[in-house]
């Protein structure tokens, strides 16, 4: 009988409202997490201030979007502009929270859909800053995909193991492939490991429309930052954070990690064989 005030309408549109918050709220921590790892600081401790002045946020000045809408992007200290990335990845998070409550309802599929959710914002936030990709996330995201199919009676624990082992080796084995007919390194070993997480939630049937989506979203993402920003930096031109000295030159990399993630996210929800309907029309 409590399952069905899940399901109650009016139960639904409070929990809608709430996960999108929700979202929304973590999406302020993954910002704190997407800025500070890199760096190598503490996701914890001290609390957030302004990179440039130090003026330390107070809490009227981090509500959600909403506080980057009253300071007009602006620190309040030094005036210093503020990333518009921190209200685009608070808004991103709330919808794709807002997205998976519809979908999954209150359930344990639902916490562990939220974890995924989480890992790849931080993870493509910080490989179009940074070009890296930290397996202090990617290690655990392949740990949680994998317990996920081992306590949710509905998955297969093998199937999962099979996602990650094909994903992280498809990926490798290109990897390999194109050093050993150019000699040179073609992506980083983070991409294995985002595929290899990808596979081990969605399993291996979905990781083809997956490399799909990132390699036609990569391509076409360095084609447009090349007319757009010419031989500028890709990531000093879309941040304002202090992390200059791990970024990489345009005429030397197309960003993937971000594009697995997207494929990663939107497979997560529309069903492959939809995809390639869509695709064949």
């Amino acid at each position: 009988m409590p399952d069905l005030y899940l399901y109650h309408p009016v139960f639904r549109q409070t929990f809608a409202v709430f996960f999108f918050l929700l979202g929304m709220t973590v999406g302020s921590f993954l910002n704190v997490c997407i800025y500070r790892i890199p760096l190598g600081r503490s996701i914890v401790y001290p609390p957030s201030g302004c990179p440039l002045c130090g003026h330390a946020i107070r809490w009227y000045e981090n509500i959600p979007v909403l506080s980057w809408l009253l300071l007009r992007g602006r620190c309040s200290g030094c005036k210093a502009p503020i990333s518009i990335q921190y209200p685009m990845v608070e808004l991103l998070t709330g919808f794709l929270f807002l997205m998976a409550y519809i979908e999954w309802n209150i359930s344990l599929d639902l916490l562990f859909i939220l974890i995924y959710l989480a890992l790849l914002i931080i993870i493509a936030g910080i490989d179009i800053k940074a070009q890296i990709v930290p397996h202090v996330l990617t290690i655990p995201g392949m740990a949680c995909g994998l317990l996920y199919a081992y306590l949710a009676p509905e998955r297969d624990l093998l199937y999962a193991v099979s996602g990650l082992l094909i994903g992280g080796g498809t990926l490798l084995m290109v990897i390999v492939g194109f050093y050993l007919v150019t000699k040179k390194i073609g992506m980083g070993g983070g991409d294995v490991m985002i595929l290899g997480m990808i596979g081990a939630y969605l399993g291996p049937a979905k990781l083809a429309p997956v490399l799909f989506i990132a390699s036609v979203g990569g391509i076409l993402f360095y084609l447009i930052m090349r007319v757009v920003f010419r031989r500028g930096r890709i990531a000093n031109s879309i941040t304002t954070d202090d992390i200059k000295g791990s970024e990489a030159d345009l005429d030397r990399v197309i960003y993937f990690g971000p594009f697995l993630a997207l494929g990663g996210i939107i497979l997560l929800f529309v069903d492959e064989a939809a995809l390639y309907r869509f695709l064949s029309f």
